[in-house]
């Protein structure tokens, strides 16, 4: 076992509480600032290193407790936990790649290729993104948290940016939260029947929410797997203490500092890591609150949230689509829970059978293990309650079951104790035992059925992304289209930007706009333009006033998508304003071949003989 002296114990803690005090400085002085734009301006730059900092304790921590870890796993276990990846991985392709929540999901993938270009976490209104180049000119920071941009940057970085490797990133996460369950249930020093952690990592990769969302970019999976990052380093952080004196290592202690506060950066919510973190801990050993590298963790990982702190202060006057302002009321419970408690019920999104198990585990929970059942019941209240008293958290919408996704973890936690509860009970009569389980297993599958769907709105958003896939290679070099969604445009490499950015350019200097983008000016009527009576009336009156020329169309149900083209004569005889001054040195082929022939004509020379 290892152990760590007591100067070392305390060192690290001195280091985490002076991290600490130097981030709260740092995050009043920048909560002080007179104005939320000025906050805000701080935003892209220290989200990013914040997360690099977690990064770069996760890695050290396991890098110092690496080797004592993989000897208590064994091979067996190490090798399941890479089959469990594995299979995460190919089951979320069960699912079509798609985009559920327009808007949103290219969102974070555009503010991932910025990252990746620029370092900074910023959404881009209006960008130019020719040849392999990234040029921000009209940024934005997103309302949301940026740990998803943060890890999609990454796979671009390495990939490049496109749409599968944007979806890769969920499904490879899927698989290593179903190891990271796997292995976490391994270690923890809970007493928990056999089989318990195999089973709750495939009931979690299996539950059908997690395959339909985690073959998407929305960020509730990867919400999902990093809780289950920070669960699996306080298992870790457990499993390492001296059972003597209850003290755990500085390193274990990096990790779960690092973990915690990674774990942060995804959803607002997910703040509350912290107290199933301290459930955990505390389920193992009551002595918990003696263990001077766990409050290290806690300082460290305060420390490096810090950055998403301010981003979430800095966004505080947002009303996150709320049309009366009201995110969180009391109000919202009941049709919410109706929608989210028959999730478990109804059987549209979630097995019965999955529900009957997690029952007994619970139960059993109950009567064996009441510690490690109000750790996990924390987890769980805080993963699935929060929703229930958020204005848009009700189930009841499709984009919104993807809430449930970040509850899947700890409902999987309870399912695999309950079904390795029941094969302990019965496994000495193997026809009852089969018999029940060939029952849920036709429950499961039958639960399934909407996996390899897509929902009505993704379908028409869908048509959209699909639309613009299919003509963003017919566009000639130095294109700009202007769009409600530019990122997604900018993600096929074309420039893009909001139509309000360029309105007042679009509407007076259209020749210059024209001039600086010699491959046309583009109008895209979009999925938004179907759902915004006022945008698509703005839109049609631009059309008809610039005599734009329909390029391309699509339809899909009620919805329709068009390209026009919007530099024509017309357009420049309107809104040209004055022609931009021609370059001192002048090399264009056509007008150097012109002013020739011109001269030719003025100046014939000699009649031939």
């Amino acid at each position: 076992m290892m152990t760590s002296s007591r100067f070392a114990r305390l060192f690290w803690l001195g280091f985490a509480v002076a991290a600490l005090a130097l981030a709260a400085v740092w995050a009043y002085r920048v909560g002080s600032l007179p104005s939320i734009d000025e906050q805000r301006a701080v935003v892209p730059v220290s989200t990013v290193w914040g997360m690099h900092a977690c990064v770069i304790a996760i890695l050290a921590g396991l890098g110092g407790i690496g080797l004592p870890l993989v000897r208590i796993l064994g091979r067996r276990r190490c090798l399941t936990a890479l089959a469990l990846a594995v299979t995460g991985y190919l089951a979320c392709g069960l699912a079509p790649g798609t985009t559920r929540i327009f808007f949103d999901e290219h969102i974070y993938a555009q503010i991932g290729q910025t990252i990746a270009h620029t370092g900074r976490a910023e959404a881009a209104n209006y960008a130019r993104v020719e040849y392999g180049q990234f040029e921000m000119y009209s940024p934005v920071v997103n309302k949301q948290p940026n740990g998803l941009p943060y890890l999609l940057s990454w796979v671009y970085r390495i990939a490049g940016v496109s749409d599968h490797n944007s979806h890769f990133l969920n499904r490879a996460l899927v698989g290593l939260a179903a190891a990271g369950l796997y292995l976490a249930l391994a270690l923890v020093p809970w007493t928990l029947p056999a089989g318990a952690g195999l089973a709750s990592a495939l009931l979690f990769i299996f539950t059908p929410l997690v395959m339909w969302w985690g073959h998407t970019v929305a960020v509730e999976p990867t919400a999902a797997a990093t809780t289950v990052l920070a669960f699996f380093a306080a298992c870790v952080h457990a499993r390492l203490r001296d059972p003597e004196t209850a003290q755990g290592l500085p390193a274990s202690g990096l990790l779960l500092a690092g973990a915690t506060a990674f774990a942060v950066y995804f959803r607002p919510e997910s703040l509350l890591v912290f107290p199933m973190v301290a459930a955990v801990l505390w389920s193992t050993d009551d002595r918990f609150i003696e263990d001077i590298s766990a409050w290290g963790a806690l300082a460290l990982a305060t420390a490096l949230a810090a950055p998403n702190l301010v981003h979430l202060w800095s966004v505080r006057t947002e009303n996150w689509g709320a049309s009366d302002g009201r995110r969180f009321a009391l109000d919202f419970i009941g049709k919410n829970l109706q929608s989210n408690g028959g999730y478990f019920i109804d059987a549209r999104w979630f097995p019965l059978a999955g529900t009957v198990l997690a029952v007994a585990g619970a139960l059993w929970l109950l009567g064996r293990n009441r510690t490690a059942g109000l750790a996990l019941g924390t987890w769980f209240a805080f993963s699935w309650g929060t929703f229930i008293v958020f204005y848009a958290g009700g189930y009841y919408y499709g984009a919104s079951s993807r809430y449930g996704v970040v509850s899947c973890a700890p409902v999987a936690v309870f399912m695999g104790i309950g079904l390795a509860a029941v094969y302990g009970v019965l496994r000495r009569r193997p026809v009852f035992f089969y018999g029940l389980a060939a029952g849920g297993l036709v429950n499961w599958v039958a639960a399934m059925h909407y996996v390899p769907t897509l929902s009505r709105e993704a379908v028409e958003a869908q048509a959209d992304v699909n639309f613009i896939a299919e003509i963003a290679p017919t566009l000639p070099g130095g294109a700009i289209v202007l769009t409600p969604d530019p990122c997604i445009w900018m993600l096929q490499g074309i420039n893009a930007s909001q139509i309000f950015t360029l309105d007042s350019m679009v509407h007076n200097h259209m020749r210059e706009l024209a001039n600086q983008y010699p491959g046309g000016v583009y109008l895209h009527w979009s999925f938004w333009h179907n759902a915004e009576p006022n945008m698509a009336r703005e839109s049609a009156q631009l059309i008809v006033e610039t005599k734009a020329v329909e390029l391309a169309r699509v339809q899909s149900h009620a919805h329709k998508d068009a390209l026009f083209r919007l530099d024509t004569p017309a357009a420049m005889a309107r809104f040209g304003g004055p022609p931009p001054a021609l370059p001192e040195r002048d090399t264009d082929l056509d007008r150097m071949l012109a002013h020739a022939r011109a001269e030719a004509a003025a100046n014939p020379g000699p009649a031939a003989k």
